[in-house]
C-alpha cells in the first residue's frame, strides 16, 4: 500500500507543480496565449509540459540558476529554472512522507521518474519534432532520457529517503 500511495501522491505533485511552474513563466514572459494555443493545435505537448523537466539533471539546473542570478538574470527563465529544481525536490519529500517505508518511499519516486522518462520516450518515437530530435535520432534520445531520469530519481531518492516517516533502525 505504501508503494501506490508514495507513487500516486509523488506523481500528482510532480505534474501539477510543472504545470503551474510553466504557468507562472508563460506569464510573466506573456506567451500564455501563445502556450494554450499551440497546446490546442497539438495536444501532445501536454506531455512536454508535464513531464518535460526529467530531462535536466541537477547539477547542471543548479549551474544555470548560479549563473543567471550572478549575472542578474531576473525574468521567466529564472522561475522555469527553479520549477527545474524545486518540482522534483517537492515530489521526493511527497513520496517520501506518503511511502511507508524506506523503500515504498524509494521506489514510489523511481517509478516517478520511469513513468516520466517513459512518456519523453514515447513523445520522442510519436512526434520527433516536438522535441526537435533530429532523424533517426529517437534511440539516442531516449538513452539520454533515460540516464537523466535514473539521475534524478538517485538524487532526488535520497530526499525522499530522508522525509520518511520510519526510523533507520
Amino acid at each position: 500500500m505504501g508503494l501506490g500511495k508514495a507513487l500516486g501522491f509523488s506523481l500528482l505533485a510532480y505534474i501539477g507543480l510543472n504545470f503551474l511552474f510553466i504557468i507562472i513563466s508563460e506569464t510573466i514572459s506573456g506567451n500564455l496565449n501563445l502556450l494554450f494555443s499551440s497546446i490546442t493545435s497539438n495536444p501532445l505537448i501536454i506531455l512536454l509540459i508535464f513531464f518535460g523537466p526529467i530531462v535536466d539533471v541537477p547539477s547542471s539546473e543548479i549551474f544555470a540558476l548560479y549563473g543567471k542570478i550572478a549575472f542578474g538574470t531576473f525574468d521567466f527563465s529564472l522561475i522555469q529554472t527553479i520549477g527545474f529544481i524545486v518540482t522534483p525536490f517537492v515530489a521526493s519529500i511527497v513520496a517520501g512522507r506518503t511511502g511507508g517505508s524506506k523503500g515504498a518511499s524509494f521506489g514510489g519516486w523511481m517509478i516517478t521518474c520511469l513513468i516520466s522518462s517513459t512518456a519523453l520516450g514515447v513523445l520522442g518515437f510519436i512526434n520527433p519534432a516536438i522535441l526537435g530530435i533530429p532523424p533517426a535520432g529517437e534511440v539516442i534520445f531516449l538513452i539520454t532520457v533515460s540516464i537523466s531520469a535514473a539521475i534524478n530519481g538517485v538524487f532526488y531518492g535520497c530526499f525522499a529517503l530522508l522525509f520518511t516517516k520510519t526510523e533507520m533502525y
